[in-house]
């Protein structure tokens, strides 16, 4: 793979690294909002958040290897 090619694509991953951080902290405003009122939507809220931890391990997998 070209050097540019390269470089793009990491640049790309750590925009999707940032953009995942960023889901996790609307996510725990969220959470924090919610409390205990509502348990069903707090659950949602802590799959969206483990979901986006986990695209985010990919995310940092794929980095590591190109």
């Amino acid at each position: 793979m070209p050097g540019g090619t390269r470089g793009k694509i990491k640049e790309h991953l750590e925009g999707v690294h940032k953009n995942t951080e960023a889901i996790k902290e609307h996510c725990n405003k969220c959470l924090a909002l919610i409390g205990d009122k509502n348990p069903k939507v707090q659950q949602a809220f802590l799959v969206l958040t483990q979901f986006t931890e986990q695209l985010d391990d990919l995310a940092k997998n794929v980095y590591s290897r190109i």
